[in-house]
């Protein structure tokens, strides 16, 4: 109970102290005082905190990257929506400052770092000038599209005052924005969340979130945020991507920190239950569809902390279909999550029992892997958590792995039920079998050379199953994470191509952008074609993915 409560604390101080309720972006703090000196280009694009070194920031140089200089004034955000500077626009420089912007903005693009990794390194921020400025920057968690210059960005993006949004349901469904928004959500993104039953009525996207949305503000929030982003990623709209997007999303993220907020003062209705969880599987959509990283993993584990309270409460039971669904999916990006450090798993192996046992198709649908295959994957992540932890010896904890790998390897694919009579879903099973395999491969010895020959037969039962389905069908979608797993084990030139041709197979179908998959799979096979001929060394895909200045690590979406 205390470590629920505890959990739930720091779940809400995060977001209150990110996205204060009273932030607003403004060019003026502490009482009108100009805040001394802007952040460098360079931080202000990776929304950090600047030491406004001059000539160039300290923090860019440590570092290794190009500081953006500073510029002669600084420019916010759109005009005011509230309060005495409603609809005033704030003045900018009219100094042409192109010059040199592409190069930086190129150089910003390609570097190493995640767009929000830095975001909470800082302890405090300067104003709730900056406070809101992070918070805005932090939930769009996006770099800037290429071909679109750091200078030309602000002025188109922003040359369109943002609407006041209604705190009323109603007032906010009467909009023709919402509508055209509820829309998008409905038509266009709805069916790629889930296989085979995408546009029908039944999908799970439709028929439980747009009805809770109609109902809790926070989620329509929230829906509205991620079709904002991706109708504007898709129609070139910047105002509605970069501007529109965010405000939706720091609306609903403040919701949901009320919702927490309430449940400790009160027991939740079911629908309020449902809709924290409903909150929370949008926003990490969201995450999924601008960058693929969750900011210091808050979502999932903020879920979990729901959760526990659910649970001790005895309000989480296989008769509540909708809010299985949910715990369902995050469930499984928990395991994803984990597969990048087991320390970041937060879900127990009783709530994913519970979900075994409890969850209908949709669970398949949506994820892909077997319940066996993820029970079983499941327990050997906890387990090296626990080793982590120093909870289990080093013998104990290989035990548990060798026993782990096992299991999967006499699991039988042919000897289950599918969603569906799909002959193609016996190859969906086998991926997943033989990436969570490998999986545990490299948990037994995360050095071992990527040539051994246990590690090539996980590879090429992955890519042979994975060929077994054709780009126009909706399976490819959940496939991934199983892509990515043979691909981090990949060495020839061919299969590197076959896996990335697959990946742009799946972004091309589901007009859903996730750019970690690739981006980590290349940094693999760069270092790997860096090592010397007599060097053999495993070169781990997770190396790119934890970084030690973290207090708490993001969370790498491979999905």
């Amino acid at each position: 109970m205390r470590l629920a409560t505890f959990a739930i604390i720091l779940y809400q101080e995060f977001y209150v102290v990110n996205y204060p309720s009273h932030a607003k972006v403004s060019p003026q703090v502490d009482g009108g005082m100009p805040r001394a000196g802007a952040a460098c280009l360079t931080c202000r694009q990776k929304c950090r905190k600047c030491d406004r070194g001059r000539p160039s920031c300290q923090r860019c140089v440590s570092k290794g990257l190009v500081c953006g200089g500073y510029p002669e004034r600084f420019r916010f955000c759109g005009i005011a929506s509230r309060g005495k500077w409603k609809g005033a626009r704030i003045p900018t420089s009219s100094r042409s400052s192109t010059g040199g912007r592409s190069e930086i903005s190129n150089a910003i693009s390609d570097t190493q770092v995640p767009p929000a990794q830095e975001v909470t390194e800082t302890t405090h921020l300067d104003s709730e000038g900056d406070q809101a400025s992070a918070a805005i920057l932090n939930g769009s968690s996006k770099t800037t599209p290429k071909g679109l210059s750091v200078s030309e960005k602000p002025s188109e993006a922003y040359s369109r005052p943002l609407l006041e949004l209604p705190d009323d349901v109603t007032t906010l469904l009467g909009s023709p924005n919402t509508a055209r928004l509820l829309s998008h959500y409905d038509e266009i993104i709805c069916p790629h969340q889930i296989a085979e039953v995408g546009d029908d009525a039944e999908n799970p996207y439709r028929a439980y979130i747009l009805p809770l949305a109609r109902k809790k503000i926070g989620l329509l929030y929230a829906v509205l945020g991620l079709s904002a982003s991706h109708l504007g990623r898709i129609t070139g709209d910047e105002f509605l991507h970069e501007a529109t997007a965010v405000e939706y999303r720091m609306k609903a993220i403040r919701a949901l920190s009320e919702e927490i907020r309430k449940s400790q003062r009160t027991s939740l209705l079911e629908d309020e239950q449902d809709t924290v969880l409903a909150i929370i599987q949008v926003l990490l959509l969201h995450d999924i569809s601008e960058s693929g990283v969750s900011s210091h993993g808050i979502h999932i584990t903020g879920a979990m902390s729901v959760c526990k309270q659910l649970l001790i409460a005895e309000g989480l039971h296989g008769r509540r279909q909708r809010a299985m669904f949910f715990l369902g999916n995050l469930a499984w990006l928990d395991i994803i999550r984990a597969s990048a450090g087991p320390e970041r798993m937060c879900f127990s192996q009783d709530i994913r029992e519970l979900v075994a046992c409890a969850s209908d198709r949709k669970f398949e649908l949506v994820n892909g892997c077997p319940r066996e295959v993820f029970l079983a994957i499941g327990a050997a992540l906890e387990k090296a958590k626990e080793h982590t932890l120093g909870w289990l010896t080093w013998d104990e904890y290989q035990i548990a792995l060798l026993l782990a790998k096992h299991k999967l390897y006499a699991w039988d694919p042919k000897g289950r039920e599918y969603p569906s009579h799909d002959p193609r879903w016996l190859s969906i099973a086998e991926a997943f079998q033989f990436a969570c395999i490998l999986r545990i491969l490299r948990l037994l010895d995360p050095l071992k050379p990527a040539s051994s020959s246990d590690i090539q037969d996980c590879v090429r039962r992955i890519l042979d199953a994975t060929a077994m389905i054709t780009p126009d069908c909706s399976l490819l979608e959940i496939l991934v994470f199983p892509l990515f797993m043979a691909g981090s084990d990949c060495l020839s030139r061919h299969s590197q191509y076959y896996v990335l041709t697959r990946l742009r197979d799946v972004e091309r179908r589901s007009e859903f952008r996730n750019p970690v998959p690739v981006d980590l799979l290349r940094k693999v096979w760069d270092a790997r074609a860096a090592q010397a001929e007599d060097d053999h060394t495993n070169i781990s895909w997770t190396a790119f993915t934890h970084f030690p200045g973290l207090a708490r690590q993001h969370d790498y979406l491979i999905i």
